[in-house]
């Protein structure tokens, strides 16, 4: 099995890009999402008010113990987060099976050491900090039914800050460097070339 992450900063083009690398490689490939590993906003909490790009939004030890369980060929039972409550889906549970790809996709993906290690090819999205607001504000006015306002200020107040406290950084732990996203066709052209390579082997 192959096991390969892919990161960058909110509106960075993580999705679109796992999904122009999922199309290719097809039924040998597989995706797990970082989101679906936040943790349940506490009842009273202001979402406004909470950084969502923090480590701590993140049940890391879930996170990591269904990765080494993957890693191991094991089938995982993926909680399923809602964007509009900002809590689990009670009782509902998403079955994931390895393939001989797995795509690994999130916001702190190369965060800690630990799950670092896992990885066999890792992935950083580099997008200019407007064109990464640009997308956020489409998404979530469209998504998810927030306001102009309240993503501009979410953006200013925990986005931006957390993006080079934390979310930057992991970019010194990738085997590569992706500018541009998913419309870098000759960068992810040679990302599939690797891979293709290393599941080869």
């Amino acid at each position: 099995m192959v096991l390969v992450s892919i990161i960058g900063g909110s509106g960075a083009g993580k999705t679109s890009v796992t999904n122009v690398i999922y199309t290719h490689f097809n039924d040998r490939a597989a995706v797990l999402s970082m989101d679906d590993y936040y943790k349940n906003l506490e009842p009273g909490t202001d979402p406004r008010e909470f950084n969502f790009d923090s480590p701590k939004a993140f049940d890391f030890e879930l996170f990591e113990s269904h990765l080494r369980t993957i890693k191991e060929n094991g089938t995982v039972k993926v909680p399923v987060y809602s964007m509009v409550t900002y809590r689990r889906e009670d009782g509902i549970w998403r079955t994931f099976e390895p393939r001989p790809l797995v795509l690994v996709e999130g916001l702190l993906v190369m965060f800690r050491k630990e799950m670092r290690e896992l990885f066999d090819f890792s992935i950083y999205i580099d997008a200019p900090a407007d064109e990464r607001l640009i997308r956020r504000i489409e998404r979530d006015t469209r998504e998810r039914g927030r306001s102009l306002e309240s993503i501009i200020t979410q953006y200013r107040k925990f986005v931006s800050p957390s993006f080079e406290s934390f979310i930057e950084p992991q970019k010194y732990f990738c085997d590569i460097v992706l500018p541009d996203g998913a419309a870098n066709t000759t960068g992810l052209n040679v990302i599939i070339n690797a891979i293709e390579n290393m599941l080869k082997k």
